[in-house]
This record gives structure tokens, sequence and C-alpha cells, in this order.
């Protein structure tokens, strides 16, 4: 009979049922999806707005992708920083790509977006395709009955 005291910190089955969302190394991180930007997402009348936070990306190494009915942004960060001041001497080097997939709520024109890059932040505008005003259409009903003259 197995006997393990299910408190314990030893008990693997106990701790990885409950902190499965935690990551166990860090190339799990990136694996998972969850290195990416954060994206706000708003619907107009005529068109959906997204705002897109990617600090650290070049313009050439930002990937857009607008289809009927989804976003793909993907790109690089390829950063270094250097720093020296007196007594020492600093390099930071980030390097990673990330890839996201937005759907959206509605159709839209993709080969009409825009889409502005600037300190960081993306903005694309993506117009909707028309829908008619009408929701339905209601027939109207012919009685089977004859006039009698």
């Amino acid at each position: 009979m197995n006997n393990r005291n299910w408190l314990s910190p030893f008990n693997h089955d106990f701790w990885e049922d409950r902190f499965q969302l935690i990551p166990k190394t860090f190339n799990d991180f990136f694996r998972s999806g969850n290195f990416g930007p954060s994206v706000d997402l708003k619907e107009t009348e005529n068109e959906i707005i997204l705002h897109a936070d990617i600090p650290g990306v070049n313009r050439e190494d930002l990937d857009i992708t607008v289809e009927e009915r989804m976003i793909t942004l993907k790109g690089e960060i390829k950063q270094d920083q250097t720093r020296e001041e007196k007594g020492y001497h600093l390099t930071e080097r980030h390097y990673g790509s990330f890839y996201r997939t937005i759907p959206l709520p509605v159709e839209v024109k993709s080969e009409q977006a825009t889409a502005h890059y600037r300190n960081g932040v993306l903005k694309l505008r993506v117009p909707k395709v028309e829908t008619s005003s009408r929701r339905g259409f209601k027939p109207i009903i012919e009685s089977d009955e004859r006039q009698i003259q």
C-alpha cells in the first residue's frame, strides 16, 4: 500500500497538479506561447482597431498578416545594451522571437488594412466588411383563399 504524505513537498503529483501553469524551465516559458505582445482590440461601427505593445522590435523585423477573420503578428527582438561607468562594463543582449494570432469578431477587408509603428506601439486599422442594414427579410404571406366576385 502506498502511504505517502500528500502534503509533503516531495510529493510531485501534488505540486504538478496545482502548478501546471508555471513553466518548469526557462525554455518552456517561450514554447508555451506566453511570450508575445500585449494587445488591445477595439471594434467600432466601421472598423477593427488593434494596438500592440512591441518595444525593442525594429520595424523591419515585424511581420503582420491580416486575413478575413484573423490577425497574425510575428517579430524578432534583437537588442544590445552596453553601459560603461567607472569601475565596470555591462553588456546585455536580448534576442527572441514571438508569434501571436488574434481572432477577429467579424469579417474584415484585409487588403485595406493600414499599420503604423511608432515608439514600440503598433496601431493597425482594418475596415469591416459591410453588412446589410437589414437583419432579415419578411416575405408577404399570401392566402390560398380566392376572392369571389
